[in-house]
């Protein structure tokens, strides 16, 4: 009998800690709306061109980031995570996070991962992009 009560206390005790333990790196900082378990070495507008008859325009799309390699990480898992990510902004409100309405293209970059966000209009590409910048830090 002792032991079931000390077994049931050490379970409502370790279930009042896992919330607690899960979101203690969940700071509110720029990284918290997304890529919060990768760190970013570098960012860059993303452009894109559209021909317009013989002319080509180039307007910004958003920001390209890359992520270093790392153990068991592949392009397509971070295509998930990140778009798992996304999702859930979509579902709730994320203020000042304006990473909720992009689209993801991971690719191999070499040593690491080229992530494109791309912003649904040049408009908010602005925005993508200085956030991203918020990443490296």
């Amino acid at each position: 009998m002792f032991n079931r009560n000390v077994l049931a206390a050490l379970v409502l005790a370790s279930t009042a800690l896992v919330p607690t333990i899960s979101w203690a790196d969940d700071s509110g900082t720029s990284k918290a709306c997304i890529l919060r378990h990768h760190h970013v070495t570098s960012v860059k507008p993303l452009v894109v061109e559209h021909a317009q008859g013989h002319v080509t325009v180039k307007k910004p799309a958003g920001a390209e980031l890359f992520i270093p390699a790392e153990p068991g990480l592949t392009a397509e898992w971070l295509q998930l995570e990140l778009g798992r990510q996304i999702a859930h902004m979509r579902g709730a409100s994320h203020d000042g996070c304006p990473f909720g309405d992009v689209q993801v293209k991971v690719d191999s970059a070499g040593s690491g991962f080229s992530v494109k966000l791309i912003a649904r209009d040049s408009d908010r590409a602005s925005a993508v992009l200085e956030h991203a910048h918020r990443l490296l830090q």
